[in-house]
């Protein structure tokens, strides 16, 4: 059996990634803790995650858990997610997680 021969792609469009947005949805609980002024924004608007995140038994999911995680469990509110992100969008770059 012969191997097939293909011809050339000629309508090939390389992927582009999507532009990435900070949000509590978007980025996990180690990666703001990370960023002082994000992480900040965060205890502004929910202080309960300060003992959230030295509970002992949270410590191993933070690089799992977003702060809309613990909209279940009652310790932050959805008016607060939204706020969140609002002064999120308004962080300079430079005061953004590295991801």
């Amino acid at each position: 059996m012969e191997t097939p021969t293909y011809p050339p792609a000629t309508a090939f469009e390389p992927p582009a990634a999507a532009p990435f947005e900070l949000r509590v949805d978007a980025v996990s609980l180690a990666e703001l803790m990370t960023a002082p002024e994000a992480w900040a924004v965060v205890l502004k608007h929910a202080p309960m995650m300060k003992m959230v995140v030295q509970a002992p038994h949270t410590k191993p999911y933070l690089t799992n858990f977003t702060v809309e995680s613990f909209v279940a469990y009652g310790v932050v509110q959805p008016p607060a997610l939204k706020a969140i992100d609002e002064d999120l969008r308004r962080l300079p770059r430079s005061a953004w997680p590295v991801l």
